[in-house]
């Protein structure tokens, strides 16, 4: 199947269903902002975050080990803890550790 070439590789994935290329925002539901929760609640998809947690959802359902580098406050912890609280099958278990620059080995 040849692939799109209005964008780059990273706006897509394959579709083994429909055999097809799908833009990633086609893999969710539309997104609707709940009126209910306070405004730092509020996390919108994006573009990075839907790949970032398709990956994150893939490996870890692969038995895998998942590390998320990347620079402060872009949003990591969040999209973890959303996965793994919020989209993973009851069988996967969170447990949250929360470290920083100031954490020390001793208190690991």
């Amino acid at each position: 199947m040849p692939f799109p070439e209005d964008k780059l590789v990273y706006d897509y994935v394959w579709d083994v269903e429909t055999k097809d290329w799908k833009s990633w925002h086609e893999t969710i539901s539309e997104y609707v902002v709940d009126v209910k929760k306070a405004y730092s609640e509020i996390v919108v998809p994006t573009l990075d975050s839907i790949r970032m947690k398709w990956l994150m959802r893939s490996l870890l359902s692969a038995n895998k080990h998942v590390m998320i580098p990347g620079p402060t406050g872009t949003g990591k912890s969040v999209y973890v803890t959303q996965l793994l609280q919020q989209e993973m099958p009851d069988d996967f278990q969170a447990l949250q550790m929360t470290f920083s620059a100031q954490t020390s080995a001793s208190q690991a």
